[in-house]
């Protein structure tokens, strides 16, 4: 029997990731400015959010565990510094530290479709690196501390490995010389793909999920068995193919708080300020 529960199982996520998706590309190719471009991001995280109240991956993980004004406050500091980070391409570019290697002539969507797939891939490594190297996952730690799975833990990252994971995303990008138009769209491309990928809404996408990294694939990044050190791509899975570390599994994802977060550490802190102090604290 079609329900509206089928609906959104089967739809929710291409209309997150490619619809809105397809809105940002589509308002900054016509030069609409910024507010629309805010107005379709509130559209998301809105979508994002009804999506998991229609068909919840886990039912408890729509209801706050103590962390909601803490991942509020994280979520509203990272896009801060993403576009605070964005609005220094024009400095980069009149100091002539990019190239001239853009392909200029191509199609705008084309175009945003290469700057996502490099800063994917570079993202992407940095995210590996942060489970190798001590002194990355004490940063990267925070956003592995959560007690749940939904939309907002995407955002949920110390800001020092933010900025971490932007640096390696974007530097290719200033260095091929990239576009102010082009880069204006991968903040909010970002945010939207971290909302679909981090959602607790129970989506069905198919072979889709292998080759883009949303939430069916993503949940196994978060568990906190020894399956947990695999799918570390943003946008796709391209990177975990190259590197041999995309996992899936049918049925087997974490479906319960016991199953994610950090292992053999029970007593992470909770509140934002902690969690900015835990990585200087003395090992």
């Amino acid at each position: 029997m079609f329900t509206l529960q089928t609906l959104f199982r089967y739809l929710a996520w291409p209309v997150l990731f490619f619809g809105f998706g397809y809105a940002v590309i589509a308002l900054v190719a016509s030069g609409a400015g910024l507010l629309p471009l805010i107005w379709v991001l509130l559209g998301a995280i809105g979508f994002s959010f009804l999506a998991e109240r229609i068909i919840p991956y886990q039912k408890a993980w729509n209801n706050s565990h103590n962390d909601t004004l803490r991942d509020w406050a994280h979520a509203l500091v990272n896009l801060t510094l993403n576009r605070s980070a964005l609005y220094l391409l024009p400095l980069f570019s009149w100091m002539a530290i990019g190239g001239s290697y853009w392909p200029q002539a191509w199609p705008f969507a084309l175009q945003v479709i290469l700057a996502v797939i490099i800063l994917d891939v570079g993202i992407a490594a940095a995210h590996h690196a942060s489970h190798k190297f001590a002194i990355l996952w004490r940063f990267h730690a925070v956003h592995h501390s959560v007690k749940r799975l939904y939309g907002l833990n995407g955002l949920m990252k110390h800001p020092v490995h933010q900025s971490i994971e932007t640096l390696t995303g974007v530097l290719p990008l200033l260095l091929f010389g990239i576009p102010f138009e082009v880069a204006l769209t991968l903040p909010f491309l970002v945010a939207i793909t971290l909302l679909g990928q981090h959602s607790n809404a129970d989506i069905r996408t198919g072979w889709l999920k292998y080759l883009f990294a949303n939430a069916e694939a993503h949940r196994f990044h978060h568990s906190n068995g020894p399956v947990g050190n695999v799918n570390f791509g943003l946008f796709t899975n391209l990177y975990d193919h190259l590197m041999c570390t995309f996992h899936y599994v049918h049925g087997n994802a974490p479906s319960n708080s016991t199953e994610i977060g950090i292992r053999g550490d029970c007593n992470y802190p909770n509140s934002y300020l902690a969690q900015l102090a835990k990585p200087f604290e003395r090992q």
